[in-house]
């Protein structure tokens, strides 16, 4: 008799950093990278199998022409058309493929085919982030440098359970030559930097200089340096696009196995020679691109290059003198200056650290994972949380998802856009619809269950107890999900507000206005036009019933756009608390929709009417060369407490990057002279006068990214295209031609030409007429001018 006592079951909580599917000895495990307390752990799932499900009237003709063994099981879920389900059980996505293949083949659907085995047993549980797993520790943990645990069970962590995770955050960079070859790697963290320098020990050096004799030493220096180091999360700047994308082509130039992920694994690429952050595959650390996560916070700016939004949110720039050709000058100083290089490394390096630091990114990428179960460090991807938020609970309703979308070519209008009333006026109030799409679906139970249910009892039951839709749309009141989903992420918001959150306040408002966004994309199966068009058109019906209750009291809407509209208090209102009456109407239109929405449709409203704004100045411009007011572009200005302008501008070129920086300066002084009661002719002369004399060349450069390969566009003679043509030529190096490279040119009589060719016969006259005149004449027009007539009456004074 053994007298070994049985082993012990073990909890880890901790969070998910990475989530994968292997294969081991023919069988699929699940692993799962948690970060805890105690430091990192791998846990393992064996003998997993991968699932999808078919009507229950298509089994035995799938399990005939399989091919293998198909294992099929009987579940009480139902698919949108009513019809009996079952499950199918995989040993590998292989079979997968292979039943996907010949059920299209022979017109059978196929459920949930997409949503991996690793994704899904988190999905079931509803577990994203957070995880506790209970488990036996593993006797081959010796092997790896963190314990293993075999899974027994997996649940989701309950709500403030879970202690702090210290997460290691480095921040990596690499320079390189134009050729790529490696010339050192910058190393930044909390209280840490280091670089790996190639070439020979120099006196009066950096004290976080490591010298390395060549690339392959380097290389394998930092493979070291990780394991030793063992960082939870890297961040940097295109970090994966171009950094570790050029670490692994070094690797593979050198035949050197870049093990760097987590258990002795390599970094690699799900899609060959695709470098991108959705394909890249590193066990047991997060890869954050500041870039893409500046995106995914709603961050904008003109550039997102390093220097320029360093520069706006630090106050501080590269260190290296000439930015726009800093390719030549990093091998200038690899060569002359190495300690220079360190330098401009390291600080690069620190830059992108306090760039996450300021914005708050990390925390912000760690509650959208909490928020949507979406892998840690994954940007985009609306579709894949909605079905991480969704299934579970369309499971438990008695569903499985649909396998295709349903709408069969009826699309949906957009938001509501109110024709404007031009002009100039005072006293222009703004009030905006909290959370519009959102409120919408949570007041009428909008919803794919929902609906399915609704359609099949009045079906039955033309006198069911269901809310009416658009496009014939009927939604069931009893227990929709999405109304449900809302309400618990409004609830989570106003608590973040609270607590001064603004990372999970942001991750929520990002995931709840894209909701709709989601419905209404036909790249998800629970796209159908009833739900798109039962949220717009709802949206429709608002916003000019809204319209009519504010007129009713005795202002006047001269605009509205989606979920906002705008009121004019009228001239001489002789009204001295503005602020007050802005308060008052929108408590009393909300008050006027709890109303409308109970007697309609015996329905609670969630629609709310906040006072978000007081233009005391508002210009709403015409369209050019029409009489007919503009939309989604406007001008106000608003007094601050030093009783300062500041103006807002909306959809004008001052906020269009596309537009050279004089006529974005120039637009708003012009604008801001206006609202000020000064002279605009003679400001506006003055300027075209000094750009007639080549006192404003520094002005006229048009900054332009291209967003595919130059041999890609179709419209040659797009100006920055032809300069991009012309810098490849002058530089002798075809990168300069790829996507994503900003291109720096004016126009000159001859057209387009780069900056770096050092164009002299720049056309004035395209800029007067092409960029100055568009962005005056508005304001011209106000102030009885025509933009031909100023012209023309300083061409007589010449």
């Amino acid at each position: 008799m053994s007298t070994d006592n049985p082993p012990t079951e073990i909890n880890v909580k901790g969070q998910v950093l990475t989530r994968h599917a292997i294969y081991r000895h023919g069988q699929l495990v699940l692993q799962y990278y948690i970060k805890t307390a105690q430091g990192p752990v791998l846990a393992e799932l064996y003998h997993s199998e991968v699932i999808c499900f078919c009507r229950l009237q298509d089994v035995n003709q799938l399990i005939q022409k399989a091919g293998f063994v198909l294992k099929a099981e009987s579940i009480s879920l139902l698919s949108f058309a009513h019809e009996p389900i079952s499950a199918l059980y995989l040993k590998s996505n292989s079979q997968l493929k292979l039943l996907s293949r010949i059920a299209n083949d022979i017109g059978i659907s196929l459920f949930e085919a997409d949503i991996r085995p690793e994704q899904r047993f988190l999905i079931e549980r509803f577990i994203a982030l957070d995880i506790e797993c209970t488990g036996y520790y593993q006797a081959s943990k010796s092997v790896l440098p963190m314990p293993l645990l075999s899974i027994n069970r997996a649940r989701k962590v309950p709500h403030n359970q879970l202690t702090t995770i210290p997460l290691k955050m480095i921040s990596l960079d690499f320079e390189c030559s134009f050729a790529g070859e490696l010339y050192s790697v910058g190393l930044y963290g909390a209280n840490y930097q280091c670089v790996f320098m190639v070439g020979e020990p120099q006196a009066n050096c950096h004290q976080f200089i490591t010298w390395v004799k060549d690339e392959v030493t380097l290389i394998q220096r930092l493979i070291a340096w990780f394991r030793e180091y063992d960082p939870d999360i890297i961040i940097g700047w295109a970090v994966v696009t171009f950094d570790l994308a050029l670490l692994y082509k070094r690797c593979l130039l050198h035949n050197i196995p870049l093990v760097i992920g987590r258990g002795n694994t390599e970094l690699n690429w799900k899609v060959a020679d695709k470098y991108r952050p959705e394909t890249l595959s590193l066990p047991g650390r997060v890869v954050l691109d500041g870039i893409d996560w500046l995106k995914a916070a709603f961050y904008q700016f003109d550039s997102f290059s390093l220097e320029s939004v360093s520069r706006q949110l630090l106050a501080e720039g590269k260190a290296i003198d000439h930015v726009e050709n800093r390719g030549q000058e990093i091998t200038h100083l690899f060569e002359q200056d190495k300690n220079a290089l360190a330098f401009y490394n390291i600080t690069d390096c620190r830059l992108v650290w306090d760039i996450f630091e300021k914005t708050q990114l990390l925390d912000f990428a760690l509650e959208r994972a909490k928020l949507t179960g979406l892998e840690f460090g994954r940007v985009g991807a609306s579709i894949a949380a909605f079905y991480h938020l969704y299934l579970p609970h369309l499971h438990r309703g008695g569903f499985v998802a649909p396998a295709y979308p349903a709408s069969n070519g009826l699309e949906s209008p957009g938001g509501y856009v109110m024709p404007s009333i031009p002009g100039y006026y005072k006293d222009v109030l703004v009030l905006d619809f909290k959370s519009l799409y959102p409120s919408i679906i949570r007041t009428f139970l909008i919803d794919p269950k929902g609906l399915v249910e609704g359609m099949h009892a009045n079906n039955i039951n033309r006198d069911s107890d269901t809310v009416a839709g658009y496009l014939g749309a009927q939604f069931s009141r009893q227990s929709p999900i999405l109304p449900a989903l809302v309400a618990s992420l409004a609830e989570q918001r106003e608590l973040a507000k609270s607590d001064k959150n603004a990372p999970l306040s942001q991750a929520i408002k990002i995931i709840m206005n894209s909701l709709y966004g989601v419905l209404g994309s036909r790249g998800c199966v629970f796209h159908d036009a009833k739900l798109a068009s039962s949220i717009t058109m709802r949206g429709h019906q608002i916003m000019k019933l809204t319209k009519k209750w504010i007129e009713e009291c005795g202002y006047q809407v001269i605009y509205g756009d989606t979920d906002s509209t705008f009121v004019w208090l009228g001239d001489n209102h002789g009204i001295k608390d503005i602020q007050a009456v802005g308060k008052h109407l929108s408590v009393s239109i909300t008050e006027r929709w709890l109303k409308w929405c109970a007697q309609e449709y015996q329905l609670d409203s969630y629609l709310e009417l906040e006072f978000e704004t007081h233009f005391e100045q508002f210009i709403m411009p015409t369209l050019r060369g029409s009489d007919e007011g503009s939309k989604k572009r406007y001008v106000g200005a608003v007094s601050n407490d030093q009783q300062q302008l500041t103006l807002t501008f909306k959809g004008m070129e001052q906020v269009r990057s596309d537009w050279s920086p004089i006529a974005r300066r120039i637009q708003y002084h012009l604008y801001e002279l206006f609202f000020k009661g000064e002279d605009v002719i003679d400001y506006l002369s003055n300027e075209l006068a000094a750009i007639k004399d080549g006192a404003r060349d520094n002005e006229l450069i048009f900054k332009k990214r291209l967003r595919r390969n130059v041999e890609d566009y179709t419209a040659k003679s797009s100006p920055h295209v032809k300069a991009a043509k012309q810098l490849a030529k002058i530089l002798g190096d075809v990168n300069v031609t790829r996507k994503g490279q900003q291109i720096r040119y004016v126009m000159t009589l001859t057209g387009a030409q780069a900056i770096e060719a050092k164009p002299q016969n720049i056309d004035y006259e395209y800029y007067i007429s092409k960029q100055i005149k568009p962005i005056a004449e508005p304001i011209l027009q106000l102030c009885g001018h025509s933009f031909d007539a100023l012209v023309n009456n300083q061409l007589l004074l010449l």
